[in-house]
């Protein structure tokens, strides 16, 4: 059987364990993780949809745009939508560039839709690339305000 001595101590380690771990960080709250995965799947969406969109680069005309319309079209719209999406519920108002860079991905994505929407057909090329190009740079922008390694879903640890 264990003393009291003992067992005094090794409750007084379980505690100190407890109160230290969950000063440190821990491990995190079922609804962060949930959280953290839903937002992980939006943009992971969001980037299949992007990525459509990044296509474009690879044309010289808007004629060879036209062909695809429907589908570049499409992406666009399910583009704009979850980028609504991002910006409504994963908003997080305590973090000001945050928030700037989800609205700035957002006002690109309607850019995109907008013009591809167009049937001017002497800058939409130019005017979707353009978009793509910023949108683009927002979210690498927001990847490394969030230090969020690229293409690995991971966060750095400091």
């Amino acid at each position: 059987m264990l003393s009291r001595k003992t067992f005094f101590a090794s409750l007084m380690v379980m505690l100190f364990y407890t109160v230290f771990n969950g000063l440190a960080g821990g491990e995190p709250v079922k609804g962060e993780e949930k959280e953290k995965g839903e937002l992980a799947e939006l943009m992971g969406e969001i980037d299949k949809n992007y990525k459509v969109l990044e296509r474009l680069s690879t044309y010289f005309s808007f004629e060879e745009v036209e062909k695809e319309q429907k589908i570049y079209g499409d992406a666009s719209a399910h583009l704009t939508a979850l980028c609504q999406t991002a910006t409504t519920k994963f908003a997080r108002p305590d973090d000001d560039k945050y928030q700037e860079l989800n609205h700035a991905m957002l006002t690109a994505s309607e850019n995109i839709d907008g013009v591809l929407k167009i049937k001017d057909k002497a800058v939409t090329l130019e005017d979707v690339l353009w978009q793509v190009g910023l949108l683009r740079q927002t979210c690498a922008d927001c990847h490394k305000h969030l230090d969020i390694k690229v293409g690995t879903g991971k966060q750095d640890k400091k």
